[in-house]
C-alpha cells in the first residue's frame, strides 16, 4: 500500500468533553504514532449529518468535516513510513452506523473509546456549546427536554446532550464489528486523576513504547461562560463564522486565539437535585455498559450529595 493509500491503525471515539482533545494533545508527541493536527474529520460519520434536525452546532460540525475518501486518506499523507497512523473523532460514538463503516475501510484498526459520567458529560456539553454560541437554550434543563420527552435511544444523536451518553447503546455496534481485544476503553475519572498512566496504557495497548519523563497534559477546549458580556457576545455571535475560518487557520493561531478570550470562565454548578433526577435516564444503560466491558465502572450510579453538587472538570 502507498503512502497515499495508508489507512488508520487507531481511531478514538468518545462522548463530547470526554478528554478526546487532551488525549489528541498527548498522542501527536509520540515519535511513533501520527494523528493530523486537525482533530475530528469525522469522515465515518458524515453520512449521518442528514438523519437529524439542523442546528448551529451541526452547520459548525459539517463545516470542517471530510466527506471524501481522498481528502481523508490525505490527512496521513505526511505521516513517517514506521508511525502507527490514526485519527480523534468524538461524534464516531454517536451514530451506530459508524462502526461498520470503519471496519469496512480500516478492519484492522484498533479502537479506544473514552467515556464520563453521562450526566457530567452532558451538562460539561451543553456548557461548552452555549459558551460558543452554539445552542440558544438559556438554561441545561430546557436544553435536555427533548432528550426527557423521548427516552428511546436514538441511532444518531448529534443534536442530543442525553442521548449521547447511553454508552452501551453506541459501543454495542463496535464490539460487533471489531474482536473485543482490539478495543480499549478509557475513563474519564482515571485520565482527569492520572492523565500521564492512562497516556501509557494507550501507548501499551496501540504497541508503541510509554512516553518516557512528563507528559505535559494542557487543559484544552475548557467548559464554562465568557464573564465578560461584551466579548460573550462578540465569541457566540461569530460561532460559525469562526467555524467556516477553521480549515483556514493553523491550529497555533486557533489555540493561541482561544486561549486569549477563554482565559476567564464562570463555572456554574450543575444542579445536583436535577444532576440525581438525570440519573435514572441512564441507569439501564449503565447496567448493560458493566455487562459489555465486563468490568466495573467508576460511581457513576451514586447519588450526587446536596452540599457537593458537581462541577464540569475542565479536560476535554
Amino acid at each position: 500500500m502507498s503512502a497515499a493509500e495508508r489507512r488508520p491503525d487507531f481511531l478514538v471515539i468518545g462522548g463530547s468533553r470526554c478528554g478526546t482533545t487532551s488525549l489528541h494533545a498527548a498522542l501527536a508527541r509520540h515519535a511513533a504514532l501520527f494523528v493530523p493536527a486537525e482533530k475530528s474529520p469525522n469522515f465515518f460519520s458524515a453520512p449521518d449529518v442528514d438523519a437529524v434536525p439542523d442546528s448551529a452546532a451541526l452547520r459548525a460540525m459539517k463545516g470542517h468535516a471530510v466527506t471524501s475518501t481522498r481528502e481523508y486518506l490525505r490527512l496521513f499523507a505526511d505521516a513517517p513510513a514506521d508511525a502507527l497512523i490514526g485519527e480523534v473523532s468524538p461524534v464516531y460514538l454517536q451514530s451506530v452506523h459508524t462502526a461498520a463503516r470503519a471496519a469496512t475501510f480500516c478492519p484492522e484498526a484498533r479502537i479506544v473509546a473514552m467515556l464520563r459520567h453521562p450526566v457530567h458529560r452532558a451538562y460539561a456539553h451543553w456548557l461548552g456549546r452555549r459558551r460558543d454560541g452554539l445552542d440558544p437554550h438559556a438554561s441545561f434543563e430546557t436544553a435536555i427536554a427533548d432528550d426527557l420527552a423521548d427516552a428511546t435511544s436514538p441511532a444518531v444523536a448529534f443534536n442530543r446532550y442525553l442521548a449521547i451518553g447511553r454508552y452501551a447503546h453506541f459501543l454495542r455496534p463496535w464490539f460487533d464489528a471489531f474482536p473485543r481485544e482490539r478495543i480499549h476503553v478509557v475513563f474519564f475519572d482515571d485520565f482527569a486523576r492520572d492523565p500521564r498512566s492512562v497516556v501509557n496504557e494507550v501507548c501499551t495497548f496501540l504497541g508503541v513504547p510509554p512516553i518516557a519523563g512528563h507528559i505535559p497534559m494542557e487543559q484544552k477546549n475548557q467548559g464554562g461562560l465568557i464573564k465578560q458580556r461584551w466579548l460573550r457576545a462578540a465569541w457566540t455571535s461569530t460561532a460559525l463564522w469562526r467555524a467556516s475560518l477553521r480549515r483556514h487557520l493553523p491550529v497555533t493561531v486557533r489555540d493561541a486565539v482561544g486561549r486569549a478570550v477563554l482565559r476567564n470562565l464562570e463555572r456554574p454548578r450543575l444542579d445536583p437535585v436535577l444532576a440525581n433526577r438525570l440519573l435514572g435516564y441512564f441507569r439501564e444503560d449503565l447496567d448493560l455498559l458493566a455487562m459489555l466491558l465486563e468490568r466495573p465502572l467508576p460511581p457513576w450510579q451514586e447519588a450526587v450529595p446536596p452540599s457537593r453538587g458537581a462541577t464540569p472538570d475542565t479536560v476535554a
